[in-house]
């Protein structure tokens, strides 16, 4: 029965809006219990740029917003349970991350990371639906206070991959970027990042964290409590135009009876 709700809320947008509706009346962001919800978005198209405000204003409400390595720090240390963190993430590095959301987040004194592919700094896809951001761009980003982190060197499907490819998605990208932007890159969000579909569970995390990165980001839903969950860190995939009840009805907990 799960599996045909959630089959019916991918594949019919109208049936997902209705059964977050209705699932937001049972649930709510002021319930949630503590500990690190990290948001992931992809593009921030102009015409969104409210509702991403919106959404970024209504989690100020709920929580304190973290950086990447502040995250870390907090869930190694255990302190990430003292309170409710929401950390900003952005994959595959379209321009619109610094051209519409990087306004609205340095307004409310947000940070956020932004997942590079290393391969596209310099040979973006030509297709849809890019455009990218450009080396001048992540510099903006940066100077910003931004972080950014790894999204793999050409973003292949990691899980398809022999050890030697694998590494190249992985470590050769840190090396990459870092070259590039003269900055550490401690982060790595596996593209698609579903288990055994696009990443190895037993082979892939321990590359990354072997390489030199802290944190191995997926997207599975749920909220991070403690270090253990730094080799498979779980993540809320958001698009910027979602009402706010769905943020409650996703990452909030049911109401008390």
């Amino acid at each position: 029965m799960l599996h045909t709700l959630k089959t019916l809320a991918r594949d019919h947008p109208a049936v997902r809006a209705l059964l977050l509706r209705g699932l937001a009346q049972l649930r709510r962001l002021a319930h949630a219990p503590p500990g690190l919800y990290t948001l992931c978005y992809h593009h921030v198209p102009e015409r969104f740029r409210a509702g991403f405000a919106a959404q970024i204003a209504y989690l100020q409400r709920h929580g304190r917003f973290v950086g990447a390595d502040q995250a870390v720090a907090l869930l190694e240390s255990g302190a990430i349970g003292a309170e409710r963190h929401f950390l900003v993430s952005f994959d595959d590095g379209y321009a619109d991350t610094v051209e519409v959301a990087l306004p609205v987040l340095r307004a409310a004194g947000v940070p956020a990371i932004l997942f590079l592919v290393s391969d596209w700094l310099d040979a973006p896809p030509s297709s849809p639906p890019g455009p990218y951001a450009d080396r001048a761009q992540v510099a903006a980003w940066l100077g910003a206070g931004m972080e950014i982190g790894s999204h793999s060197a050409s973003h292949a499907r990691i899980a398809t991959l022999d050890e030697a490819g694998a590494a190249r998605e992985i470590a050769g990208s840190r090396t990459a970027l870092e070259a590039a932007t003269g900055r550490p890159v401690r982060h790595f969000a596996c593209p698609w990042g579903v288990a055994e579909r696009d990443y190895r569970p037993h082979r892939d995390p321990a590359l990354a964290l072997a390489s030199g990165y802290a944190t191995f980001f997926t997207t599975r839903r749920g909220v991070a409590t403690g270090a253990h969950d730094l080799p498979t860190m779980p993540r809320h995939v958001l698009e910027p135009e979602w009402p706010l009840h769905e943020l409650d009805a996703l990452m909030g907990a049911r109401l008390a009876r």
